[in-house]
């Protein structure tokens, strides 16, 4: 083997040496970027329209050098469609060479540029210069604080990756534009956010424009102008002025729905609160009738209650009706598992409709004897036990202990909270649509929202009857009694009189508490209570729990870790659900300002 590796390192080494002189002779990939600028001339004439809104002429004559190989067709400029809430609607372009004749270009929108594309499917070579023009409008933006208007611009992109061996701009505004001069300019260069000045002569004017001469500059670095004027000098678009009735009518409107929702939803609760109180006691209770089954004990309870299937065929067991075996399947030992089966001794003891709905679900024919392992893995049987716990909801509500209500005071708030959410969203469009503010879509979410909770109040809600909230008080005793210390236990057991009496000996403690095992896991008392059981199958060495026999193999100590296995597995089984994304291939589970834009070869 290991002469074997020596002879396969050779002939590997032998062929890099024969290879690594033609991957040396290969020249690099060519890439449409690796070129230079030999000069970029910016020139920005700004001025008014009919309606006093600034707009700009830009002139910009690119000079790039390219590679003589066959690399690039011309070059990409991109502009930004929108600047400060309103669009620039950059358009005329025109583009010719040096002589001023036409070259061939295309214009595309995305991602919020216009994008020129200048040139054509034939391959340029060595020195070229373009002449791009085009308008843009909106882009004089009046300060924060009012004191200027300015015309804020990045003259060259910061996104280039090329070098610009010379920079040059004029910018100029119109003698419509001139007077209002404030006489403030400044131009700053380099990369994005820096604050290095650069030189500027000029006064601003169409006959003396401001200027800026010869700035060498590297990849990603650009230049930006700021020129004051007034304050007022320029005709703002109407998305970046006040409008009441998109900035400040929408935080009234939905102050107000915040307020009717949230009184809305404190009714609602109020009621299915009120609605969920009997007598207003909780009494402990030790036994609980054999109307009352984990699948329909656990809608009436509501929440805080864990999944009923599992506590349902524990309680089977305990009644009689059948008894919790297992068997241990083939195979190594460290490997072996444990399969869970439910026998059926007698049916009759499966006196409440849903318990005997169970235990047909568990073993078809419920023939005494019959014997059937419950599926690990079974969707078919976790949709039977899904249609099991929707049967006890819906049975609920037929044995009268829930019911479908309004909630009177809710209501009336759910319905104005409702009209208010539409309007809100309805101005939440608007906004968003034609001013592009944050705001907008602000407010276009609380509208969902609020509406959201304006059906939560207006549609009718699961709620207890008089029959129903006693009930679920009993049940609260029953969890109560669970809960407390067993002397406790024991004295409530003592304190009760005639029928209901209980004798306190071992025996019958623990076929109490057994009964009562199905109600823990309800409650997510499993734990504490298998503990007790413990406690008590201790005391009597000699008992077995006839519904659980195979506790004898696995020792009384060994109780509580036993049973909350078997019952994982039960949970496991009625609740599994298939992968459907597969995993045979990987993927499976274990569980400054306006302006700039781009540029590029192409």
């Amino acid at each position: 083997m290991r002469k074997f590796l020596r002879t396969s390192s050779l002939l590997l080494a032998a062929t890099g040496l024969l290879v690594a002189p033609a991957l040396a002779a290969t020249p690099a990939l060519a890439d449409v970027d690796d070129f230079t600028y030999d000069a970029w001339h910016v020139d920005a004439e700004v001025g008014v329209d009919d309606a006093g809104r600034a707009v700009a002429t830009v002139t910009e004559t690119i000079s790039p050098r390219f590679p003589e190989t066959d690399q690039n067709r011309g070059i990409v400029r991109g502009i930004p469609i929108d600047y400060q809430r309103a669009g620039t609607d950059p358009r005329d372009f025109t583009v010719t060479d040096a002589g001023g004749a036409p070259v061939p270009f295309e214009v595309d929108d995305e991602d919020g540029f216009r994008i020129v594309l200048v040139g054509d499917d034939s391959y340029v070579h060595g020195p070229q210069t373009y002449v791009l023009s085009y308008t843009i409008s909106d882009v004089v933006l009046p300060r924060d604080d009012g004191a200027a208007d300015e015309f804020y611009w990045d003259l060259l992109d910061f996104e280039h990756v090329q070098p610009v061996a010379k920079f040059t701009a004029e910018v100029s505004f119109s003698d419509a534009l001139a007077p209002k001069l404030d006489g403030n300019a400044t131009c700053y260069f380099g990369a994005p956010k820096s604050t290095t000045e650069c030189a500027m002569t000029g006064a601003g004017t169409e006959t003396d424009p401001i200027r800026i001469a010869d700035l060498p500059l590297g990849p990603r670095e650009g230049v930006t102008v700021a020129v004051g004027l007034t304050p007022g000098a320029v005709v703002q678009p109407p998305q970046r002025l006040p409008n009441f009735a998109l900035d400040g009518m929408p935080l009234i409107i939905g102050g107000a729905g915040l307020a009717t929702a949230a009184v809305g939803g404190i009714s609602v609760a109020r009621f299915r609160g009120k609605r969920s109180t009997g007598r207003g006691t909780v009494v402990p209770q030790y036994d609980v009738p054999t109307s009352l089954p984990p699948l329909l004990a656990a809608p009436i309870f509501g929440g805080g209650t864990a999944a009923p299937q599992a506590a349902e065929i524990i309680h089977l067991a305990v009644l009689g009706a059948t008894r919790l075996e297992e068997d241990e399947e083939s195979g190594k030992k460290k490997k072996r598992k444990r399969t869970q089966i439910v026998r059926v001794l007698d049916p009759s003891r499966a006196v409440d409709e849903l318990d005997a709905r169970m235990l047909q679900a568990l073993v078809p024919g419920a023939e005494p004897g019959a014997a059937k392992a419950i599926p690990k893995q079974s969707t078919k049987f976790a949709e039977k036990m899904t249609k099991l716990t929707a049967a006890g909801a819906a049975a609920a509500v037929d044995r009268g202990y829930l019911e479908k209500a309004y909630a009177p005071g809710g209501r009336a708030f759910g319905y104005t909270t409702l009209a208010i959410s539409a309007v809100l969203f309805v101005l939440g469009i608007v906004g968003l649509a034609t001013r592009g503010s944050a705001l907008g879509a602000l407010f276009l979410f609380g509208g969902l929202l609020l509406a959201a909770v304006g059906v939560f109040s207006v549609v009718k809600h699961t709620v207890h009857t008089r029959l129903g909230a006693e009930t679920r008080e009993y049940l609260a005793g029953v969890r109560l009694f669970i809960t407390v210390a067993e002397e406790d236990r024991i004295k409530t057991l003592q304190s009760a009189s005639g029928a209901e009496r209980r004798e306190v000996d071992g025996m019958s403690v623990i076929h109490l508490y057994e009964r009562l095992l199905p109600y823990a896991m309800l409650f997510n008392l499993e734990k504490e209570w298998t503990k007790t059981l413990q406690v008590h199958y201790e005391q009597h060495q000699n008992y077995v729990p006839y519904w659980y026999p195979a506790l004898a193999v696995h020792g009384l100590g060994s109780f509580p870790s036993t049973l909350a296995s078997y019952t994982q597995s039960l949970s496991s089984a009625v609740s599994y659900t298939s992968s459907s994304s597969g995993g045979s291939t990987g993927g499976g589970f274990a569980g400054g300002g306006g302006g700039g834009g781009f540029s590029g070869g192409r």
